[in-house]
């Protein structure tokens, strides 16, 4: 664990089946959310059927992110360090070179939904993606090595508040 003079620990987190880096607040208003969540990562650049898996994989996340979070959104109005770890099987990718940053933006508008939406809101609802994350001030991005299986591709995230 290593800590900064900006109040940001960088560790290492269990998180599903995975130890993955983690950059957290040294005192948050409450305990880090950690989910793993499995399946093919689909970037923002889809068309034609794509974009309905790019929207079942985005309420994936946000239906975990929404389940831990516990029963009350949380303030988009609060500070967020965001940790993603990925993973993936390149099978299911076409065995082409990824532009990770390309798989980065749909899991943040599913974390923002899964962290902003009210208790009563369905993932599989949501129309508009637009979830204020303008708060989410500290981003870290981990690629681990390639999965061997399909299933075990996915991403891990903490979050973490102050």
């Amino acid at each position: 664990m290593v800590s900064n003079s900006i109040g940001l620990t960088f560790k290492e987190s269990r998180i599903g089946g995975w130890l993955v880096p983690t950059i957290e607040f040294s005192e948050p208003v409450r305990a880090p959310l950690r989910v793993a969540v499995s399946g093919v990562i689909i970037n923002q650049i889809v068309e034609g059927a794509r974009k309905e898996q790019q929207r079942s994989w985005k309420v994936q996340v946000a239906s975990a992110v929404k389940s831990e979070r516990g029963a009350q959104a949380w303030s988009a109005h609060d500070e967020y360090a965001i940790s993603l770890t990925m993973r993936f099987h390149m099978g299911s990718h076409g065995n082409m070179d990824l532009d990770v940053e390309n798989f980065i933006k749909p899991v943040i508008d599913a974390i923002a939904a899964g962290l902003f939406c009210r208790n009563a809101t369905d993932p599989n609802s949501i129309a508009k993606w637009g979830y204020d994350d303008s708060n989410f001030k500290t981003l870290l991005i981990h690629r681990l090595p390639n999965a061997a299986r399909r299933a075990d591709e996915g991403v891990a995230v903490c979050v973490s508040v102050r």
